[in-house]
């Protein structure tokens, strides 16, 4: 019986140590954390919106090229470990967000915290 206890005791200590892991691979009230692959396929050819805590509502296009435009932004993106990063025209330095997935929408994440959330709109239906 000591052994059985013995092995459970291990076993309980093991997950108590693996249930915080878990928690955090992604930040709360996020479903997952999006790989830099799974960002490039989201975004490239489709028009991004929805709104930040910071810089309020936004609508970009995401070309191929790595071009990115907007009503009134311009400027290049890129991937760069598993972030999408914006330079704007006027930039000389990347911003850079984690994305995560909320359902059919996603989330924009920065130092651990959701900063914004937004909806993929296929193509350019704004002609932006």
């Amino acid at each position: 019986m000591t052994r059985l206890r013995s092995a459970l005791m291990m076993g309980m200590t093991a997950l108590a140590f693996a249930i915080p892991a878990t928690g955090w691979a992604s930040p709360k009230g996020i479903q997952e954390v999006l790989m830099g692959s799974e960002i490039r396929g989201l975004i490239i050819g489709n028009t991004l919106t929805g709104e930040t805590s910071k810089a309020g509502s936004f609508a970009y296009y995401y070309n191929k090229n790595g071009t990115i435009h907007g009503a009134d932004y311009k400027g290049t993106w890129t991937i760069k470990d598993n972030a999408l990063c914006l330079t704007g025209a006027e930039e000389t330095q990347a911003r850079c967000w984690r994305f995560g997935r909320d359902g059919h929408n996603f989330q924009l994440i920065l130092d651990g915290s959701v900063v914004g959330t937004g909806s993929v709109l296929p193509g350019n239906p704004n002609d932006l």
